[in-house]
């Protein structure tokens, strides 16, 4: 683990990191590691739409037209697991 210091911190944004630490009962420290990490993490939207694309796709593959004998059980194995994707 790495260690960052931050200077010249304002007082409002201070006192505000301690109010929200102490709403979520940590120290200071960690609120603040949160934040960071949420800040450079994925966000939530681009998690969504990364899942959309992959149920899209999933779909796409399984309305495709069969080129071979039709087969429900595949195609009902296909739906399925996309649902777990």
């Amino acid at each position: 683990m790495a260690t960052l210091t931050i200077r010249n911190v304002d007082e409002k944004v201070r006192k505000a990191l301690r109010k929200r630490a102490a709403e979520n009962d940590v120290s200071m420290e960690e609120e603040v590691r949160r934040i960071l990490a949420r800040s450079v993490g994925p966000s939530e939207e681009n998690a969504r739409q990364e899942k959309r694309r992959r149920r899209l796709d999933a779909l796409r593959k399984v309305g495709a037209n069969p080129v071979d004998t039709f087969d429900l059980k595949a195609i009902s194995d296909d739906i399925w697991n996309a649902r777990t994707l």
